[in-house]
């Protein structure tokens, strides 16, 4: 006799049905595996595009049709607060044997939205730092790190624009190109696929800074101009900004939890070639003092 006959036949079929359905839901809703897998949380959405960051957990466009992509999945572990009481996302998990190293560092995930993405590890002025190229192409790097603004308010990184897109403007669907981008995504629950909100902080070509936009493809995505132009183009600069406060001023709301962290390149609107350099990103519970390039993001 079958188990499934049995308990039909002693009349607990039904309520041993309801159970194991509460149970999956329970150990969906808990269980971050299994929550990635019914939610396709390990496919991020960081493309301003009519297909808003599907098939991700948050609907980032960033200026391409719906995407043909492919997607490079690393392990994933925890990131938890360093000695300095810092969240640190780091361009690798691992050091390679020898720079420059080509490929999706380990612990980061490629979107490719058009064409294919081009990524080096590297050192440049004794840091480490990613390098992202594109030529007329749209592809984005992502990886989970949960963050609660309420204890990390800032966020720093450091990076520099080797290339802009000649005609790059946030503002404009038409030439919505730039060469760096960063964004922070808040996966919102129950429905993370059509809730979730993104902040975006963009080195532009055009658009002065202190700009401040919803992306002109998807409502979801908002956007800061935070560096413009060739004026300190081949120069490391460090960002810092306040993302709660920015969320808050974007969404009018409280910011929930940071649920990714996403850099991207793209040159598909504008047709031509974007090369740009980004080092760690950090979270951390106090404002930086200076804004010198930090010593901890040297390696």
């Amino acid at each position: 006799m079958s188990l499934r006959g049995g308990l039909a036949r002693v009349g607990l079929w039904r309520p041993c049905v309801i159970l194991i359905v509460l149970a999956g839901a329970l150990a969906v809703g808990v269980v971050p595996r299994l929550r990635a897998f019914y939610f396709r949380q390990d496919t991020v959405p960081v493309e301003r595009a009519a297909a808003v960051l599907a098939p991700m957990p948050t609907q980032l466009a960033v200026g391409a049709s719906p995407p043909e992509s492919t997607s490079k999945t690393q392990g994933r572990r925890p990131l938890l607060p360093d000695a300095e009481g810092r969240i640190r996302v780091r361009v690798s998990d691992r050091m390679p044997p020898r720079f420059p190293a080509e490929g999706i560092p380990a612990g980061w995930t490629a979107k490719e939205f058009v064409g294919h993405a081009s990524v080096e590890l590297v050192r440049d002025e004794a840091r480490l730092a990613l390098r992202l190229r594109s030529e007329r192409s749209s592809f984005a790097l992502y990886r989970d790190v949960v963050v609660d603004l309420n204890e990390f308010p800032f966020l720093s990184w450091s990076w520099k624009v080797v290339r802009l897109p000649a005609d790059g403007d946030v503002r404009d669907r038409a030439a919505d190109d730039q060469a760096a981008q960063v964004y922070v995504i808040f996966p919102r629950w129950p429905a993370p696929l059509k809730n979730s909100d993104v902040v975006g902080y963009v080195w532009d070509s055009r658009a002065p800074v202190g700009t401040r936009v919803t992306s002109t493809q998807a409502d979801n995505v908002k956007i800061i101009v935070v560096a413009s132009g060739r004026s300190q183009a081949e120069t490391w600069r460090v960002e810092q900004r306040e993302v709660a406060k920015d969320y808050a001023a974007l969404f009018g709301r409280p910011a929930p939890r940071v649920g990714q962290v996403a850099v991207m390149i793209d040159t598909n609107d504008t047709k031509g070639v974007a090369e740009a350099l980004i080092g760690d990103l950090i979270f951390a519970r106090a404002r930086a003092e200076s804004m010198e390039t930090p010593t901890s993001m040297l390696r």
